[in-house]
């Protein structure tokens, strides 16, 4: 939900932009006052404008991440959803980790959360802070849970699992009590 209502705001502001940007094209250069000087600013700053929507339009149609944000965000899955990595560690790689610790500190306890795994296939920018992610989650190296889609977010400099992303697998798993934090 959060990364749909991101693109229809770059979609409204790029309408936005568009019509800023034909304004000040069909506006006449022959100003009555005799200053085309504000005129030529409004254009130059509406077509900066465009350019601007259409690069974060661009990424948020799924444009592919670079390779540092790929292994970035690839590293943060593969590590979090290891079954094996401590949870401090593994709270560290989500968001809003510290809320999550007691969770991740029980699944300890579980022998089917501690042979899980995960593979990344792809990796999408949403926006410059969002990514979107096609992840596989293996147990004991066969995938049980193929082709999921999930999110990345980046805080203070780091790529972390969203919060969204592991509360999706929470519910999917069940247990019925509700996990504070999702």
């Amino acid at each position: 939900m959060r990364v749909s209502n991101i693109r229809r705001a770059v979609a409204t502001f790029g309408m936005v932009a568009v019509a800023a940007a034909t304004i000040a094209g069909c506006s006449s250069d022959d100003d009555s006052s005799g200053d085309s000087t504000t005129t030529k600013a409004a254009t130059t700053t509406a077509a900066t404008t465009t350019e601007a929507t259409e690069t974060s339009a661009a990424a948020a149609a799924g444009e592919s991440a670079d390779p540092a944000t790929t292994e970035a965000v690839t590293n943060a899955y593969v590590t979090f959803f290891n079954g094996s990595t401590p949870p401090a560690e593994r709270a560290a790689l989500v968001e809003n980790g510290d809320v999550f610790l007691p969770t991740l500190e029980g699944m300890t306890a579980n022998p089917q959360a501690m042979g899980t795994t995960a593979t990344v296939e792809g990796v999408t920018l949403a926006d410059p802070a969002t990514a979107d992610v096609k992840w596989t989650l293996l147990m004991n190296g066969a995938p049980v849970l193929p082709d999921q889609s999930g999110n990345a977010i980046e805080q203070d400099g780091q790529w972390k699992v969203s919060a969204t992303t592991f509360c999706t697998l929470l519910a999917i798993q069940g247990g019925g009590a509700p996990v504070p934090g999702c």
